[in-house]
């Protein structure tokens, strides 16, 4: 339920039914698609319906706005109607009712308030795809958060949510840490994919040796043919890597649905039955003459924005038959769509903290259903942005419009630390790892709950700085907008005041601490005890997440509910600032402002888990 889209629906036919009394043609579509937010000082709405008359009806918008407003049937939920301005009808809410609306709404959905309805569409989000051969740094970091707090929205707004992780273990880094493994002699220690990371670092000091760069070569080629010691031994230490990768995304509370090996891709023949069915339309062609002879391309020129290129012609295929990153990327999309369906196996990959099982294609297992989407959202560095404008234009090349159209690149910028950004092959990251970040930041967190909560007993202090940590480094990533750079500083993000998760957290456990001083909950309200403004602001925001939480699926940006409870959370601090709640005035405003601070606690609470932030009870 939506008290504000319920609350518009109340007011808009008002104003359709006065207008048609007064013989002015107005749609009641119209009306309400147009009803706006007022200013606090002007009321909740303002219609701005006189200056759509003006015109036809040859009359100020003022006056048609009078005539109107005085026109108005009363309504329970309206306790005001005035004229502002050149011609604003503006609606003052009755906050009892408005209250009585909201939480009613709350209270109906049972815990799931904001959520939306169940869909039959399934929408598949890619993420983090980071090489299994060393640890993750900060850019791979923002990737998994993003990725993981866009498929916690999209599921609690009801969509089917796939979450997939491509791991890409013939790529020729993952080549140069298989012979670093057989020939530096070193044992792994530690986490092993730090333990990698750092052996791939000295890697790549000797590649530039023509042996050392041939032996590579030679063991690239026997991971692309899937069979043999070569071949086994990489996927070993691949798999050994990403369950270390792992261990950071269960930190940072990430989990995945399934994992899709690219050497399993390989040997399921999808890259061939996609170019099969590609080259079947007369779009994708081999090319016999000129500087793409003996390549497969797709010819993009007849895509409207490819029109006037130079070289508007992708090659998928090179002429000695190997795929290109684009080849590659066209087949698997193909799968996440269901338009090519090899049959992969899977089996159980790991069991994760979360209950659930993630699942891993396999040599072995049992056929089950994943790709098969009717959405695909790829979350992808902004580097990306033309390789994926070219994978939606071949989908349009061959027919597939509806699969363009859902093909959605997640783009984000970089992230760094102030230090700046890292590279794995200087092993500039040293230092500076995803770990590390939660590391230090888990660490600081500490220090302040030791000092600002001191009779706190030492293991519920280190929970809490946990999820003080984890919170201040998924908000302060989700809070910016994709599109911008993030620096980020843990001192900034860990602060108690100002617009971080802390601030969030913290305004959470003071609703859970008012509650259990009063012992629980009253059983009765009457709203008509709440009257003062701060009262009326938090019903405000607290009507307005279900609408945020819908804006946010369909854009797929997190930082409207980052932002949105800020805003909440603001209000709550201005009421709980004006409106004392366990020593009000009588037992009458007492009962309704416990059942506002319950409310406030409750959609807090779910805002705060759709970025993937614990809401401490205690703090």
């Amino acid at each position: 339920m939506d008290p504000y889209l319920q609350a518009k629906e109340r007011i808009a036919p008002l104003i359709f039914r006065a207008c048609a009394q007064l013989g002015y043609l107005a749609a009641e579509k119209e009306i309400i698609s147009k009803l706006e937010d007022a200013k606090e000082e002007f009321g909740d709405f303002a219609s701005p319906v006189a200056f759509d008359l003006a015109k036809s009806a040859r009359k100020a918008p003022r006056k048609i706005a009078e005539e109107v407003a005085a026109q108005i049937e009363e309504d329970p939920l309206v306790s005001k109607v005035e004229v502002a301005g050149a011609g604003y009808i503006n609606f003052h809410l009755n906050s009892g009712e408005y209250a009585k609306l909201v939480i009613g709404a709350i209270d109906s959905a049972k815990g799931k308030y904001g959520s939306g309805e169940r869909k039959s569409e399934k929408i598949l989000v890619e993420f983090p795809a980071v090489n299994p051969n060393k640890p993750w740094h900060i850019g791979h970091m923002r990737n998994a958060i993003l990725g993981d707090s866009v498929a916690r929205i999209l599921e609690f707004y009801g969509f089917k949510v796939e979450r997939e992780d491509l791991i890409n273990d013939l790529g020729l880094q993952v080549a140069q840490s298989v012979w670093g493994f057989i020939n530096l002699g070193g044992t792994p220690s530690g986490k092993l994919d730090h333990w990698l990371g750092q052996e791939y670092v000295e890697v790549a000091k000797k590649i530039e040796d023509p042996k050392v760069a041939e032996e590579v070569r030679t063991i690239l080629k026997g991971m692309e043919r899937g069979t043999g010691d070569i071949a086994k031994s990489a996927r070993e230490l691949a798999e050994k890597c990403v369950k270390a990768q792992y261990e950071t995304a269960f930190k940072l509370n990430i989990f995945h649905d399934v994992l899709i090996w690219e050497s399993d891709i390989v040997k399921s023949g999808l890259y061939g039955a996609a170019l099969e069915k590609a080259e079947a339309t007369g779009e994708v062609i081999r090319e016999e003459t000129g500087k793409n002879a003996g390549c497969i391309v797709a010819k993009l020129e007849k895509i409207e924005e490819f029109k006037g290129m130079e070289s508007p012609d992708k090659v998928l295929v090179r002429s000695d038959g190997t795929a290109t990153y684009t080849g590659k990327d066209l087949a698997f999309q193909m799968w996440k769509f269901g338009i090519i369906l090899p049959k992969f196996k899977y089996r159980v990959f790991m069991k994760q903290p979360n209950g659930h099982e993630a699942y891993t294609t396999s040599a072995d297992g049992a056929e089950m259903v994943f790709g098969k989407a009717d959405r695909v959202i790829n979350v992808i560095g902004s580097e990306q942005a033309y390789p994926q404008k070219v994978l939606k234009a071949i989908f349009k090349l061959m027919g597939k419009e509806k699969e363009a159209a859902n093909s959605i690149h997640l783009s984000y910028e970089h992230a760094a630390l102030p230090e700046g950004a890292f590279s794995g092959r200087a092993g500039t990251w040293v230092g500076y790892t995803a770990d590390e970040v939660i590391e230090a930041t888990s660490k600081e967190a500490m220090n302040q709950i030791r000092e600002r909560f001191k009779d706190m007993g030492e293991a519920e202090k280190m929970k809490i700085a946990n999820s003080v940590a984890i919170g201040a480094i998924r908000f302060d990533f989700l809070r910016t907008t994709p599109e911008k750079k993030i620096i980020f500083k843990w001192e900034e993000a860990l602060k108690f005041e100002g617009d971080t998760a802390p601030y969030v957290q913290y305004s959470h456990a003071r609703a859970s601490r008012i509650i259990e001083k009063a012992g629980g909950l009253p059983k009765g309200v009457d709203y008509g005890a709440i009257t003062d403004a701060s009262e009326k602001r938090l019903i405000k925001w607290l009507a307005l997440f279900p609408r945020t939480v819908e804006l946010s699926a369909r854009e797929y940006r997190p930082h409207l509910i980052a932002e949105y409870l800020l805003d909440l959370s603001n209000s709550f601090s201005k009421f709980y600032q004006n409106c004392p709640v366990l020593q009000a005035e009588d037992a009458r405003t007492k009962a309704a402002r416990l059942k506002l601070v319950s409310c406030y606690k409750e959609v807090l609470k779910n805002g705060l888990l759709l970025l993937g932030i614990e809401a401490p009870e205690r703090m």
